[in-house]
């Protein structure tokens, strides 16, 4: 093995090691450089320790722990600089916005609630008070009618006002609190109760004597209804309504036992709250 120093004209010194024979060629150059004060620092790159430089071609190395800090220099017209399918991702996302907007509008979009009656006739619930001396018919009658929720939503019915009337003299007004959810795009039944009066303060004292008939036609009456349900949706009340014509019967064959020819039977407030049973259909 053969080992060879020189020294240049800048100080420099150049070290130079071979083995005869098989062997590696390695090289340590070391650098010297004297400032003013004959004081300087030694720079050594060892081969061994340093990764190729990306810049150079493959001709070059640069120390390892360096490797992080280059910075890189590219030309304006480099296309790594130009936007790859800019517009094709706006335009995904403009259609996924407006999909998911369009969609959510559509599914939460109120709808209506419909309300329909399917009992036309309706008969006395009970016994039927009748006094034709005094003119005095009291009996007590139970409406049925349809909720239809349009909504892909459930809601949830919290109310129900009814007030009967006949040529614009109100006989009677009840309100039902029972709670009934209706599933979305389905149905329910709902029902409400009503004391009915006819006597001579509503100017209906004269039905007393048809209303004792067993004739149909003498003991019909053709009477408006008019309801206002209350319902919640998405956390907020709405109301619909609903106004129907409906043939009314104040005969039944059940008689209560008498009570006297003068004495009026006990009758209940017509603004008073009933409570019946909900049934809802699919």
């Amino acid at each position: 093995m053969r080992t060879t120093v020189s020294t240049g004209q800048n100080g420099m010194l150049r070290g130079q090691q071979s083995s005869e024979g098989y062997g590696s060629f390695e090289s340590v150059v070391v650098n010297h450089e004297d400032s003013d004060d004959d004081a300087g620092s030694v720079y050594t790159e060892l081969l061994q320790g340093s990764v190729p430089c990306p810049s150079c071609k493959g001709m070059g190395k640069i120390p390892k722990e360096q490797e992080g800090q280059l910075v890189a220099l590219i030309p304006m017209k480099d296309k790594r600089l130009r936007p790859r399918r800019t517009y094709l991702w706006v335009c995904l996302a403009v259609v996924v916005c407006l999909t998911a907007a369009g969609l959510l509008m559509f599914f939460m979009f109120p709808r209506g609630v419909d309300m329909t009656s399917k009992k036309p006739y309706l008969s006395p619930v009970g016994a039927v008070y009748i006094n034709v001396t005094q003119q005095y018919v009291n009996f007590t009658i139970q409406n049925r009618f349809n909720i239809s929720n349009q909504n892909f939503l459930p809601i949830k019915i919290t109310s129900v006002a009814m007030t009967v009337l006949y040529d614009t003299q109100v006989l009677a007004e009840s309100k039902n609190m029972s709670k009934l959810d209706v599933p979305m795009r389905s149905s329910g039944q709902y029902y409400v109760t009503a004391n009915v009066t006819l006597d001579q303060e509503n100017q209906m004292g004269y039905m007393a004597q048809s209303c004792d008939s067993p004739i149909r036609w003498a003991h019909e009456l053709v009477m408006l209804f008019e309801f206002n349900c209350n319902y919640e949706v998405l956390g907020r009340t709405e109301q619909t309504t609903l106004q129907t014509f409906q043939f009314v019967s104040c005969y039944s064959p059940i008689r209560p036992s008498p009570i006297g020819p003068t004495v009026k039977p006990s009758t209940t407030t017509t603004t008073k709250t009933t409570t019946t049973n909900a049934t809802t259909t699919s």
